[in-house]
């Protein structure tokens, strides 16, 4: 590789070159996404706004919540680690990623989490963990293929680019996990470590059921989750069916994941959901102010949890995975 483009990997890289970036990003997608906005407009529909059904669109999130953590639970039904406790894990690292001003936090945290604060063998905890974002992959392409056929909004959005994107990021990892189990990995057989992830992986193959209800829990999350942006959506006088609001959150989501962006996505979700809403008919005021309070309701609980469960936790627990559990029970 030439010296500049060693250079430049290597400013690519650096985490504050990132954060910049991230900031850039937000802050112009943001722009675009209020620079026609009349600001009185979305002050008195969001004065407009039922009280009550923010209250039951609270209902149909904490399903969702549920849910999301659900789908990895299943699959550790071996580990001896409650609802609860997965519950806590998978929302303290969406919450530490939300919080990070580089958005690749999650997963580190909630791997050291399972496997040092919950004893769940590092090896398992890897592989479910894979697991159950390769499902989600698969859920995201699904869903968002529904999307394109169902909501104009969608379409008009470049949102085909986004479900090819989804698409490859599945097939890529169903790949590389088929090679993992079927042990066409290289040099497998000399690491012990490596041999007992490959043995996690086998024992989720192993487990269609377990797989099939991951798989389920993820899909209806996503469905729940377009309920309560559907009785949100009621409050500001914007019609759009439940499926095709779960859709419109599953590409926005996606969007905001696939961008740099700052702390929480701030600015690219906005975008990517006033974009899609107002393509497929809605007002923009209200567009933005939905986009506001979904924003809100996705954020905050992960965040709380994360920061409720920093004044429980040491520092050591969120390093080294992998090291001596500390087997402290949340339950």
């Amino acid at each position: 590789m030439p010296s500049w483009a060693q250079a430049l990997l290597r400013v690519s890289r650096n985490k504050w070159v990132q954060a910049a970036f991230g900031i850039v990003a937000s802050g112009s997608l943001a722009y675009l996404a209020a620079h026609n906005i009349v600001w009185k407009e979305v002050a008195d529909a969001f004065i407009a706004f039922p009280p009550e059904l923010a209250l039951l669109a609270l209902v149909p999130l904490a399903a969702a919540i549920a849910l999301r953590a659900s789908r990895w639970h299943v699959l550790l039904h071996r580990d001896g680690v409650s609802f609860l406790q997965v519950l806590l894990t998978q929302n303290t690292g969406l919450g530490f990623n939300n919080l990070s001003p580089v958005r690749m936090v999650s997963e580190p945290v909630q791997l050291a989490m399972i496997n040092r604060r919950y004893g769940v063998p590092f090896p398992r905890a890897f592989a479910t963990l894979v697991g159950e974002n390769v499902l989600d992959i698969f859920t995201t392409a699904l869903m968002m293929a529904l999307g394109v056929l169902l909501s104009p909004g969608v379409r008009a959005t470049n949102a085909n680019i986004q479900l090819i994107g989804a698409f490859i990021m599945f097939v890529v990892s169903a790949l590389i996990l088929t090679a993992v189990v079927r042990g066409a990995v290289p040099w497998q057989d000399r690491f012990a470590f490596l041999q007992r992830i490959v043995e996690g992986f086998r024992n989720l193959k192993d487990e269609p059921a377990r797989l099939w209800l991951s798989l389920g829990a993820n899909i209806a999350h996503w469905l729940l989750l377009g309920v309560a942006g559907w009785l949100l959506a009621l409050g500001l006088d914007m019609d759009v069916h439940p499926v095709t609001m779960a859709t419109i959150l599953v590409a926005a989501t996606f969007f905001t994941s696939a961008v740099p962006s700052v702390p929480s996505g701030a600015g690219t979700y906005h975008f990517a959901v006033v974009t899609m809403l107002t393509e497929s008919g809605a007002d923009a005021a209200a567009a933005l102010n939905f986009a506001l309070m979904m924003h809100l309701l996705i954020v905050l609980p992960p965040t709380a949890i994360a920061l409720f469960m920093t004044g429980r936790m040491s520092l050591g627990t969120l390093r080294n995975p992998g090291g001596a559990p500390e087997r402290v029970s949340d339950a």
